[in-house]
């Protein structure tokens, strides 16, 4: 925000006599006087929340005037008038569509004294000033051309700084200097002209745009005219840039009654900042939070955390969450990062965050990590070493299984090809930890080859290898400590089509790909009962999981397989750009012996030579409608094991119906008090929404329903509003979600977008974005 001064020379500035003037105009309409004597001159415009844009007209409207003739020399002065009277090298009066011209500096008024001997300009009786960027308009100026230093009263001001437009009006302004500025008894505002919605009224702003500083005393924050926030005293930046000072606050309520924070910002320095957050949530305490965030060419990183003394809610005290993510660049072939999680307590995310923060924060990640990459013997190396310790949060019962402790595992992959055939060799260290179960070292060593044979439609990928792996275990609990290990080949070949068509659909030409696919893998059998389980687990039945080699993820379980999967699917590409529209595709396994390795390691017989089928189909019907939908059918029973299936229907940003369904025949629940998962049948319902009830105004909602349980596991209804002008927006909504088996919160909501400036209150929009699929910004949405 300013007037932005232009650095001038030490010359004489000089003007015509005025018998040798010739007046000279410029094209424009002479500037209205009428909204002056009609209307506050102080006024920004309307103070209409909902007005049309075409209500909200300025008070005024500038316009410059320029002479049109040639550029003068530099820090030469050329006045233009209807009347002009004076004497060359004394001043000069002049009267009538007044044009004051001086290096970038474009002076309009009605009438002008100009005295030349101090290089000054006293105008009236309506005056508008163009100057570097900024128009600035009032009754009277007092104007120095040289050292741009002055005054003028009833001021408006229209400027852009930064791609950010400003419009102020001042009882008075003070011009003093170079980009320094005083405005008293001011109101501004980031809005469209004559939008004046909202603005902050002070009793004077100080400027300085060397230093892209304001400072403001005794302001005030008026929205649709009524006052709702005050401060004595605020400094902020003028330019968009970053600034140390307050923030603005937010605000939230919920099941903990009124939250409240006042975060303040410290610019420490180009690559260095901090935060700190005074609050308190008025059924627990007060809250202190803060964050520190530091950026260097080689490595960058963030401090977070929180602190409760006294919850009032909680038998438990001193209440804490701590956060730490560094990363760095030790040198060009190794780099390395730290994830450090820590909260005081199990109840912690359950008592102060929403639903999906407690469904992603059960074990808390805590690793450390350094990365290797270079040219070894002809081919590329990349090797890491890293130590990784879980927080585990115990769940309501007070069980929990915390994962074995990583302490570290070192890794190496080495890869290079020679002709068709590409050499991989993983090996792998890893020393796991845990209090309560034996524990020990784990050896992998995996070498394998793999050709790869294709042309444009179609190819054929071999592959063998040997997965060996050793174990040091250590004593446990009367057991004595072992060595034991375990080595088995793996054969398998990938192979596949692609067939093309043009296609004709809905009236549209597009390219149709059939491409059939064949996986045969083969491991032998062999009973892995005697091996400790420290990170395998049972992946998924889904269609990636037909063309994996191994069952199981992790390196402590491989399954037995003699098997061929037999998959076909089909895509939808633009024939113009290639981008993939629609793809639906079905496959399923066929087993040529019944062995099968469960996750305990023993080995069991499938009563049934053939898996169950999978099937998926995602992507858009429509421009406007996308579908998504996958099942697992077992084939054995005759019946849906489980399947999911959705629509979306978008057809511009800002509307949004969805609608999703989810079913399990036998689905993982919950964690039990014994240590054991409650399984039983799943079925949700997910309906969720963002629509326009009129051309600003737009209602967002979401209803998650479990049909087993006969409950709701979240509720969520609001409504968001975007002014005409985009000059704020506003959005409430409220929220209701589970957080256990027997517990739920709630949680309201709002946020006051002021464009350019802040958000008051507490931003729902990721909220909102997991919530309902496709939704847009209500402040970011179009209208033609």
């Amino acid at each position: 925000m300013g007037f932005g001064a232009t650095a001038v020379r030490a010359e004489d500035a000089s003007v015509p006599q005025a018998e040798d003037y010739t007046p000279a105009h410029a094209a424009t309409s002479k500037p209205a006087k009428t909204s002056q004597s009609e209307a506050d001159p102080l006024s920004l415009g309307s103070t209409c929340l909902f007005c049309d844009h075409e209500d909200a007209k300025p008070a005024e409207t500038a316009e410059i005037k320029r002479s049109g003739e040639p550029a003068l020399p530099a820090d030469y002065t050329r006045v233009n008038a209807d009347k002009i009277e004076g004497q060359t090298q004394v001043g000069v009066r002049a009267e009538g569509d007044v044009i004051v011209e001086r290096n970038a500096d474009v002076l309009n008024a009605d009438w002008a004294q100009y005295d030349q001997a101090t290089d000054t300009v006293t105008a009236g009786d309506r005056f508008t000033l163009y100057q570097n960027g900024s128009t600035v308009s009032g009754d009277q100026l007092v104007y120095n051309l040289k050292d741009q230093t002055g005054s003028g009263t009833a001021v408006r001001l229209n400027t852009e700084q930064g791609g950010r437009r400003l419009q102020s009006v001042s009882e008075k302004a003070e011009l003093k200097g170079k980009g320094l500025y005083k405005l008293i008894n001011t109101k501004f505002n980031t809005c469209s002209p004559g939008d004046a919605s909202w603005y902050i009224q002070a009793q004077s702003i100080e400027a300085d745009e060397s230093t892209g500083i304001g400072v403001a005393k005794h302001a005030s924050l008026v929205f649709g005219g009524v006052p709702v926030l005050y401060t004595p005293w605020a400094d902020f930046p003028i330019n968009g840039n970053r600034k140390s000072g307050l923030l603005v606050p937010t605000i939230a309520t919920g099941s903990d009654g009124l939250e409240l924070s006042l975060p303040y910002y410290f610019n420490l320095a180009p690559n260095l900042d901090a935060t700190i957050r005074p609050g308190i949530i008025s059924k627990r305490g007060v809250q202190l939070g803060g964050q520190v965030r530091y950026l260097q060419p080689n490595y960058s990183g963030e401090v977070d955390g929180d602190w409760m003394p006294n919850d009032q809610k909680s038998i438990r005290n001193n209440r804490y969450q701590f956060k730490w993510k560094h990363q760095q660049q030790l040198n060009s072939k190794i780099s390395g990062g730290i994830n450090y999680n820590q909260v005081s307590d199990d109840d912690y995310y359950r008592d102060f965050y929403g639903r999906e923060d407690i469904a992603r924060n059960v074990n808390l990640d805590r690793q450390a990590w350094l990365n290797y990459s270079d040219k070894l013997l002809g081919g590329s190396f990349d090797g890491s070493l890293r130590v990784q310790k879980y927080q585990m949060l115990a769940n309501q019962d007070g069980y929990k299984d915390e994962p074995y402790a990583i302490m570290p595992r070192l890794t190496g992959r080495w890869q290079s090809h020679i002709g068709k055939a590409q050499l991989n060799v993983l090996g792998q260290f890893t020393r796991f930890d845990h209090d309560t179960k034996q524990d020990g070292s784990r050896v992998v060593l995996y070498p394998s080859v793999k050709w790869d044979f294709h042309n444009q439609w179609g190819y054929i990928r071999p592959k063998v290898g040997v997965h060996a792996t050793y174990y040091s275990l250590n004593s446990f609990n009367g057991q004595s400590g072992r060595n034991v290990s375990r080595v088995l080949p793996i054969i398998n070949v990938d192979s596949g089509l692609t067939f093309e068509r043009r296609a004709r659909l809905f009236g549209g030409e597009y390219l149709q790909t059939l491409e059939p696919r064949l996986f045969y893998n083969y491991i032998p059998t062999k009973s892995q009962n005697d091996l400790p389980n420290f990170d395998s687990s049972e992946n998924s039945f889904s269609y990636s999981q037909l063309f994996r080699e191994n069952l199981y993820s992790g390196n402590d379980r491989i399954n037995s397989a003699n098997s061929l999967t037999l998959a076909t699917q089909s895509r939808i590409l633009n024939p113009n750009t290639g981008a993939e529209l629609f793809r639906a595709g079905i496959g399923q396994k066929f087993y040529f012996k019944k062995d099968n390795v469960l996750p305990d390691g023993n080995v069991s017989n499938y009563p049934r030579s053939q898996s169950d089928w999978v099937a998926f189909a995602h992507g858009n019907l429509t421009p406007s409608t996308r579908i998504d939908l996958d099942i697992h059918y077992n084939q054995n029973l005759s019946r849906a094991e489980s399947y999911a299936a959705g629509i979306t229907y978008n057809p511009e940003p800002g509307k949004v119906l969805s609608a999703r369904y989810k079913y399990g025949r036998n689905e993982r629940i919950y964690l039990q008090a014994n240590g054991d998962y409650f399984y039983d049948r799943l079925s949700q319902i997910d309906l969720a929404a963002q629509w326009p009830l009129s051309k600003n105004l737009y209602a967002v909602a979401r209803y998650n329903y479990e049909i087993e349980a006969k409950k709701p596991l979240e509720m969520l209804i609001g409504a968001e509003y975007k002014s005409n002008c985009g000059c704020w927006s506003a959005s409430l909504v409220g929220q209701r979600y589970v957080t256990g088996e027997n517990s739920h919160k709630n949680a309201v909501f709002f946020n006051l977008q002021l464009k350019d400036l802040s958000n008051i209150g507490n931003n729902p929009f990721e909220k909102l974005r997991l919530a309902i699929p496709g939704y847009s910004k209500t402040n970011e949405v179009v209208k033609q």
